[in-house]
C-alpha cells in the first residue's frame, strides 16, 4: 500500500519497519537445490518427534505448517521433500540481510534469523521518503540474497509487524497515520497482538468478533472482563504502541525474550511462546556449533519483580528437543503465575562450550 499524497497525511517523528524473510529455511533449500523449486519443501526434524520448522507455500497449500509434528506432515503431504534444517547456511544469509538493513537504519532489533525490525525515523517525518527508502531496502534485499521478504512499515512495532502479515509473500505494506482504523477495523481480533485462542474466545463471548468492535467496547467493560489487558488490547485496536526498539540480540549470550506491551496471563499463549524462543535459541547454538549444559527461563511481572530459573545437564546437548523439554518444566514446576500475568519472557543457554564432544539423545530432533 503506497502512502497518501503528503498534503493529505500526518508527518511522524517515528517510522518503524518490520522485514520478515518469506517461508526462509524452505526458500533456502529451493534457492541452493534448482530441483527443490515448485515442489513442496518442509524443513525441520526427521526424527519420530520431529516437528515442522519451515513450510514452503507449496507445502502449506497442504495444511502444513511450523510447529506441526513431522508425522502429521508426511501423512498431509507423502510427496513433500523433507530435508533438516542447515542453521550455519540460514545464519549465513540472515547476517547478509541484517548487513542490508543496516545501510539504511543505525537502529535493528532482530528477533530471529528471518525476523527484525528497524527503525527508519532518521530519514526525516516524509511519509513519501521513508516509502522510498524502505522500497529500496526491500529491492536490495532481494536482489542481494535472491530471496523474498515482506515488509510493513508503521508509526510503531505492532502496525509494522501486522503490515508485513497482510501483503505475503514479497509484499509491502505502509501504514500511515489516516489510514490505520481503514485497515485495523475490519480485522479479526486474532489479529491483535497478545490475543490468543483462550482470549480471543472470551472476546467472541462478549460479541467483540472485530478489531472495530474491540475499538468502540466501553474500556469498563474490558477492564471488568479481562483486567488490565483490556486497556491494553484497546489501545492496540486503536493503533496505539509506544514499544521501543530493544536493540540487536548479542547471538553470543544465546537468549532471546519477549517483552509484552500488556501484561499476559493466557497459560497456553506463554507456553507457546517458550516454544517458539527454544527453538531460536536452539537454532543459533547450532548455527554456531556450540552445545550447552545449562537451559534457563526469565519472567518479569507486572511490578517488575524478575526471576530466573535454570536447570543443569551432565553433558553439552544442543537438541531443541532437549532444551524446550527443559524450559517448559522450568515454567511448569518452579514459576508462579497469577491472574495478573507477566510482562517479560526469556529462555537462554549457558555453560556454552564448542561441540567436538557432545553427547546425541537418544532420539534425536534432527535425524
Amino acid at each position: 500500500m503506497s502512502p497518501r499524497p503528503s498534503a493529505v497525511v500526518r508527518t511522524l517523528d517515528r517510522w518503524i519497519g518490520h522485514l520478515d524473510m518469506d517461508a526462509f529455511f524452505a526458500a533456502v533449500e529451493q534457492l541452493d537445490h534448482p530441483e527443490y523449486r515448485g515442489c513442496p519443501v518442509i524443513v525441520g526434524g526427521l526424527g519420530p518427534r520431529g516437528v515442522v520448522s519451515t513450510a514452503s507455500y507449496e507445502a502449506r497449500a497442504f495444511g502444513i505448517h511450523s510447529a506441526l509434528p513431522m508425522a502429521v506432515a508426511r501423512r498431509q503431504c507423502p510427496d513433500g521433500v523433507y530435508v533438516k534444517p542447515r542453521f550455519l547456511r540460514y545464519r549465513e544469509i540472515s547476517e547478509h540481510v541484517r548487513s542490508i538493513v543496516r545501510r539504511y537504519a543505525s537502529a535493528i532489533e532482530t528477533i530471529s534469523l528471518d525476523e527484525a525490525f528497524f527503525d527508519l525515523s532518521e530519514h526525516g517525518p516524509d511519509p513519501t521518503e521513508i516509502h522510498r527508502v524502505a522500497r529500496s531496502l526491500k529491492r536490495d534485499v532481494q536482489a542481494e540474497t535472491k530471496l523474498t521478504c515482506s515488509v510493513g512499515l508503521a508509526p510503531n512495532r505492532f502496525l509494522a509487524k501486522l503490515g508485513s502479515e497482510l501483503d505475503k509473500p514479497d509484499g509491502f505494506t505502509m501504514i500511515a497515520p489516516d489510514d490505520i482504523r481503514e485497515i485495523l477495523d475490519p480485522l479479526p481480533v486474532s489479529q491483535i497482538w497478545g490475543v490468543g485462542k483462550v482470549t480471543a474466545k472470551r472476546l467472541t463471548s462478549l460479541g467483540l468478533l472485530r478489531v472495530k468492535d474491540l475499538r468502540l467496547a466501553p474500556l469498563d467493560l474490558l477492564v471488568r472482563e479481562l483486567g488490565s489487558i483490556g486497556r491494553r488490547l484497546q489501545q492496540l485496536a486503536n493503533g496505539i504502541d509506544e514499544t521501543s526498539l530493544s536493540g540487536e540480540v548479542d547471538s553470543k549470550s544465546i537468549s532471546r525474550e519477549s517483552t509484552y506491551s500488556f501484561d499476559v496471563s493466557d497459560w497456553d499463549e506463554i507456553e507457546s511462546e517458550v516454544r517458539r524462543l527454544t527453538a531460536q535459541v536452539a537454532g543459533s547454538l547450532q548455527a554456531e556449533n556450540l552445545v550447552c549444559r545449562v537451559v534457563r527461563i526469565k519472567v518479569r511481572y507486572p511490578d517488575f519483580k524478575t526471576i530466573t530459573r535454570q536447570a543443569q545437564l551432565d553433558v553439552g546437548t544442543d537438541s531443541p528437543h532437549v532444551i524446550e523439554t527443559l524450559a517448559l518444566d522450568l515454567l511448569r514446576h518452579r514459576v508462579r503465575l497469577t491472574d495478573q500475568g507477566i510482562r517479560l519472557l526469556g529462555v537462554g543457554l549457558g555453560a556454552i562450550s564448542e561441540a567436538s564432544a557432545r553427547q546425541l539423545p537418544l532420539s534425536p530432533d534432527w535425524l
